[in-house]
């Protein structure tokens, strides 16, 4: 798919209903593809996934990309000019909290334009199982039955989640932002966010038409910015879940191998193949971290400068409910984000080490020969170090990282609240 066309990006995304209604409605369906898929066909037709086989069939796709990046870049600068007529701390709180938001989906737009074809090799390589690895050829499907279906149940559940989830952060990314617009019709603004424009454009009574066209710019910039960061958020978070999600079948296809009575040589070749698809695995984390690393350290400081920002700024607030009420919304947003990246990495590095009990758990491993006993022990020894999806520096998104940023951010706001 990598290699598709405009069409058929539109025509995938076309069918994603259906294809969801099928797995949803048959329990034993295999999921038709990744929902990576879904996510970076969205991306495709918001003109934001340069990839090399889009610019090479649309020669205007790169002009329609970098001026759809420059629009949404284009939104911050009105609010860095409006911010010196912040009067009290509450709206200087609110401009810059847009102003990290936007700041934030910026920098991953960028990203993907930089690094669109190594996404495609990410895409594929966790495609590695379903296109490449077959254990079980040449041996009876009854024999290892029950973990064939164990393995389609994880399949099914994994695609079921992040199509659901992916869906329904859609439909909140248009709530949130009708929230936005309709916000002027409510208070004393003029605009969905604060912003001061050349010869007074903004003022809708000294220009009514152009605050016309700003507030309908806005609201479009809004709703396309949230949208793009929705799907760039799902395309990582979704590929770490998938991580999560070979780890499990690796586990299960040991368990499987368990079951079979096989010679030395055949145990072998098959314990070979899955030593392999253990180690194309912890090569496509080393990937992702490499390839998102700059990404994942953007997440990290707008996370916890958001979580800081909104909640001081929500306890600023607090005699104005309808501010305060703005801001915790704020902050349950950003909590949604930060504890979704953090739960996707925490199933990876808890299933990363079950990988080690799994290889212990081999049926009669010691009356093996001393070859296979050898390599069942440098896989178990491998698998208790977890794999982690981080970008150094910072620590790796875990739950363990989350716990760590709610309690700096706690003290931070003891420290502001104690100034006040």
């Amino acid at each position: 798919m990598a290699n598709g066309d405009f069409k058929s990006y539109l025509g995938l995304l076309c069918g994603f209903f259906r294809e969801y209604r099928t797995v949803l409605r048959h329990k034993s369906q295999r999921p038709p593809r990744l929902a990576l898929n879904y996510n970076r066909a969205f991306l495709v037709i918001m003109g934001l996934y340069p990839n090399r086989c889009l610019l090479a069939k649309y020669s205007n796709y790169k002009r329609c990309n970098r001026l759809l990046m420059l629009n949404s870049a284009s939104l911050l600068l009105p609010i860095m000019f409006a911010i010196h007529e912040s009067t009290n701390v509450v709206d200087m709180g609110d401009d810059m909290a847009w102003m990290i938001g936007i700041t934030l989906i910026v920098t991953k737009n960028l990203y993907f334009y930089w690094r669109a074809n190594e996404i495609d090799e990410v895409i594929e390589s966790l495609n590695y199982y379903e296109s490449c690895f077959r254990p079980t050829q040449g041996f009876q499907p009854a024999d290892v039955e029950s973990e064939n279906v164990e393995i389609r149940r994880w399949q099914r559940l994994c695609y079921l989640v992040e199509t659901t989830m992916c869906s329904t952060l859609t439909c909140c990314m248009f709530l949130f932002n009708m929230a936005i617009c309709v916000q002027p019709l409510f208070s004393d603004r003029d605009l969905p966010y604060h912003a001061v424009f050349p010869f007074g454009w903004h003022s809708s009574v000294e220009h009514p038409r152009s605050h016309m066209l700003i507030y309908i710019w806005q609201s479009l910039t809004s709703q396309f910015n949230l949208l793009s960061i929705c799907q760039v958020d799902a395309l990582g978070i979704h590929s770490i879940l998938h991580t999560a999600l070979n780890l499990k079948i690796l586990c299960l296809e040991m368990q499987k191998l368990s079951k079979l009575q096989l010679t030395d040589l055949e145990f072998h070749a098959e314990f070979r193949r899955i030593i392999q698809f253990h180690q194309h695995l912890i090569s496509t984390v080393e990937k992702n971290n490499r390839l998102f690393h700059g990404a994942f350290i953007a997440q990290m400081i707008a996370s916890f400068a958001l979580i800081s920002m909104s909640t001081f700024e929500a306890m600023a607030a607090a005699s104005d409910p309808k501010v305060a009420a703005k801001f915790l919304i704020f902050m349950f947003v950003t909590f949604v984000q930060l504890s979704y990246w953090c739960i996707a990495g925490t199933l990876v590095s808890t299933q990363s080490t079950y990988v080690a009990q799994a290889a212990f758990e081999l049926k009669d491993w010691h009356t093996k020969s001393i070859f296979i006993q050898r390599n069942i022990l440098f896989m178990i020894s491998r698998s208790q170090k977890p794999l982690l999806y981080e970008a150094k520096p910072f620590p790796p998104f875990t739950l363990a990282t989350y716990s760590i940023i709610l309690q700096q951010c706690y003290r931070i706001l003891a420290l502001l609240r104690e100034a006040m």
